[in-house]
């Protein structure tokens, strides 16, 4: 009989082998370690219904044990998700990242439209053309940003657009996004291609999504540094600490008094970030 996987929702799959394997070998692992790992899977859960969240923890426990670094990076989607319980602190992380990639943000901001006044998460300028970001951060892997999530995005900035084009505006938008830290649906995806709304999702599109833009500039969360107990990491978040890049950038003892931590656990953070962004 076949295997299941039984996921957050609750909703089940198949098991499937090659799922596994690819998840291992986005986040860095190696090809020999990737198929290890995934044999180990399949050999120490025997269930029939095997729960998501045993799936990642035994890969993680076999990934630390053969690649640390890889190991950390494969815990980024789990990292984002403890930016919560709101989308604000993900709104900024977007920001940052838009920033790396040359681009002027605001958070925030309220914006004009022909009929009424919006806020917009992000506004991006580049090339003195402005992009409007909307930013859906889900607290749980299984939600996806759906089709009347689009159909509101657009429709905002349909509004903002006209306002912006007969000079009611500051601002010059040319395009609308929505970034999300999960996935989105068949249908969303569907229509934002039709009217020519642009995603940055988990996975979506298959080249640039979101874990490009973060692996490829390494602009990794804070919240991944396994050294870190929740409160410390929010802590850092709050204070717009948001990538290891940024806390590379400020002297560890600052880092300290920011965490409440002593110097030892300190060099340990610091130690765990370095491994990621050198």
């Amino acid at each position: 009989m076949d295997k299941l996987i039984q996921k957050e929702d609750g909703s089940q799959e198949l098991f499937d082998e090659d799922k596994i394997k690819t998840s291992l070998l986005r986040a860095g692992a190696d090809e020999k370690i990737a198929e290890f790992i995934m044999n180990k899977v399949k050999n120490e859960l025997k269930d029939e219904l095997i729960k998501a969240k045993d799936i990642y923890r035994l890969a993680l426990t076999y990934l630390k044990k053969k690649q640390p670094p890889v190991a950390i990076k494969y815990t980024l989607k789990k990292a984002i998700m403890e930016f919560g319980p709101t989308g604000f602190i993900f709104e900024k992380y977007i920001a940052r990242i838009l920033k790396e990639y040359g681009y002027r943000t605001e958070t925030g901001r309220m914006v004009k439209g022909f009929c009424v006044e919006h806020e917009v998460d992000v506004i991006a300028e580049k090339n003195s053309e402005h992009y409007m970001f909307e930013c859906k951060y889900h607290n749980s892997n299984e939600t996806k940003s759906d089709v009347k999530t689009a159909l509101y995005i657009h429709a905002r900035f349909l509004d903002i657009k006209r306002a912006s084009d007969e000079n009611k505006t500051n601002y010059n938008f040319s395009k609308a996004w929505l970034a999300t830290n999960t996935k989105c649906t068949t249908e969303a995806i569907k229509y934002a291609d039709c009217v020519g709304l642009g995603i940055i999702a988990w996975h979506y599109p298959a080249e640039k999504n979101l874990e490009y833009y973060i692996e490829n500039k390494k602009l990794y969360p804070v919240s991944i540094l396994p050294g870190l107990k929740l409160r410390q990491k929010e802590k850092l978040l709050d204070n717009d600490i948001l990538t290891i890049k940024d806390m590379l950038e400020i002297k560890p003892e600052k880092i300290g008094s920011f965490i409440g931590a002593g110097s030892e656990l300190v060099n340990r953070i610091f130690m765990e970030a370095e491994l990621l962004y050198s």
